[in-house]
């Protein structure tokens, strides 16, 4: 006898909507989240300057007409209080809680042969019986602190970005250390640059950021956001990102130099991701075209550093977009603070911690306070942090060990039953719209089985394995191939490079997800139920 027919792991805004659904399907569920509250990564990331890099009308849920209409968005591009209320509203409006345990951090989940059943068990103890397992634990959500020596030692006040306190950090006259000049980063040192008493920014790895150009929305604007609301919605599930931009058709030597540095500049004037989504067609693909995003790029830089030097520091080596390009709102103009100073890790690394600072190979820094925006054990870490064992007594942590495997994102050879969302080898870009379709297909797949009696479901060995030659040859193509990043691992010591996302975008993926389900879930065996549920 099973507690759920499904029971999902995490409470952000793809296990919401996963939840959802199930119910409405009439389908027995229950949704277990480690935090204190619902909105995943809105809930846990609440430092200084989080904010979205999505439009903010494109990011919230659409299958309601009531929430749409109910619903304003204060900005463009809102921040994370914002966001966390959304999902409070939305948990609340729709009596989500009652269905919800929070609280409740999943540590191992283990597959019964006899039964077709999981056995989760939560780090305190409990346990929970299921027929599915969906994990929405997201792609970004496994923190990730740089082994550096003595950490342990260092007495100051410490925060890594992902796990913020929820009462007030005051660094007003506080001497602050950084480390990371990822999105996170870069966000966190241009809110604070202002009222600490100094800065100091480690940086490993210089970004390619452009300005977010944000601004509050006006009641025109909300009025014209309600009414075009399923267009645009239709718009981002038509392009690969799920962002309401496409490139522009032509090469970017398709046009004169004129033209496209003058298309160059009304990217860098528009609001949000535009420089990477709405840009010449062979981006990404033709390393000239990128090189004169770059040289475009690299003059904005210098004409916003005041010293040449820090300038040159800032500027990154590798071609735009290789990494996920982060937003700025007045980020360059920091360095030009008397209170604020560059440390470049790759030329002066870090030797260790103190009781009282951190000590480079060249300085030492006396700090009352050091910010972790070190990322993410990204795509597979949450997963791999909690102890799943399938079929055979397969580990996910060993059938992972040289990088994701899995079939169109969702489900694992070895694993029966269990899907995944948001997960490896799936698109990125704009997630709630990217990984929507994956939600969708998912209830189809599991009110499918529920109403024919299958009770399992696993997808072969050889579909896995085309799955992700499949992948493969999506990203080959591309500049992103070469890339040192976090979609590939290289953020995370020890982690086998293997491309962790999907390069073929998401209408792709959710063809070849219809195409499967069309044909009776081709690529998976399926099984028949023996029990039900409690």
């Amino acid at each position: 006898m099973v507690d759920y027919e499904v029971i999902v792991i995490g409470a952000g805004l793809n296990g919401l909507y996963q939840l959802h659904l199930l119910r409405e399907a009439g389908i027995s569920v229950r949704l277990l989240e480690a935090g204190g509250g619902v909105g995943g990564t809105w809930y846990w990331n609440r430092y200084p300057g989080a904010r979205l890099d999505s439009e903010s009308y494109t990011y919230g849920y659409y299958f309601s007409r009531e929430l749409l209409d109910e619903w304003d968005w204060s900005e463009e591009f809102v921040t994370q209080p914002e966001l966390e209320r959304y999902y409070n509203f939305v948990a609340d409006k729709f009596d989500l809680r009652r269905d919800i345990e929070l609280g409740t951090e999943v540590a191992s989940a283990r597959w019964d042969e006899a039964s077709d059943t999981w056995t989760l068990t939560t780090a305190d103890g409990r346990r929970y019986i299921s027929r599915f397992v969906i994990s929405a634990t997201g792609m970004l959500s496994a923190p990730q602190l740089p082994p550096y020596a003595g950490i342990e030692t260092y007495r100051g006040e410490w925060h890594h970005t992902s796990r913020w306190p929820a009462g007030e950090v005051d660094l007003r006259g506080k001497r602050v250390g950084v480390i990371g000049t990822g999105s996170t980063g870069i966000q966190v040192i241009q809110s604070i640059a202002a009222e600490v008493d100094s800065l100091t920014v480690f940086q490993r790895t210089p970004n390619w950021a452009t300005p977010i150009n944000n601004h509050a929305l006006t009641p025109d604007e909300l009025l014209e956001i309600r009414e075009t609301a399923m267009d645009v919605h239709a718009v981002t599930q038509a392009t690969d990102t799920g962002f309401k931009h496409s490139s522009r058709p032509e090469s970017a030597f398709d046009v004169s130099d004129d033209e496209r540095l003058a298309y160059f500049e009304q990217l860098w004037n528009e609001p949000g991701m535009t420089m990477y989504v709405k840009n010449f067609r062979d981006l990404m693909v033709n390393a000239d075209a990128n090189r004169a995003v770059t040289d475009f790029l690299e003059r904005k830089i210098r004409a916003r550093v005041d010293d040449p030097e820090i300038a040159e520091r800032l500027i990154p080596d590798h071609f735009y977009g290789m990494k996920r390009p982060p937003l700025e709102n007045g980020y360059y103009e920091v360095y030009n603070r008397a209170n604020v100073r560059l440390v470049s890790l790759s030329e002066t690394p870090i030797v260790r911690f103190t009781e009282t600072g951190i000590v480079t190979t060249e300085s030492t820094f006396e700090l009352d306070a050091v910010i972790f925006a070190t990322g993410f054990d990204a795509v597979t870490g949450a997963l791999s942090r909690i102890d799943i064992v399938g079929a055979d007594g397969m580990t996910l942590q060993h059938w992972w060990q040289d990088g994701p495997r899995t079939f169109m994102a969702t489900n694992v050879h070895h694993f029966p039953n269990f899907f995944i969302l948001g997960g490896p080898q799936g698109p990125g870009g704009n997630n709630p719209r990217s990984v929507e379709g994956q939600v969708d297909w998912v209830t189809r797949c599991i009110r499918y089985l529920h109403d024919v009696g299958i009770g399992r479901i696993e997808p072969t060995a050889a579909a896995e394995e085309e799955w992700i030659e499949h992948v493969n040859s999506t990203v080959a193509p591309t500049l992103s191939a070469q890339a040192t990043a976090w979609a590939w691992g290289s953020n995370t010591p020890g982690k086998a490079r293997a491309y962790q996302l999907y390069a073929g975008g998401q209408v792709l993926l959710r063809r070849k997800m219809a195409e499967s389900a069309d044909a009776g879930y081709r690529g998976f065996v399926l099984g028949e139920a023996e029990e039900s549920v409690a």
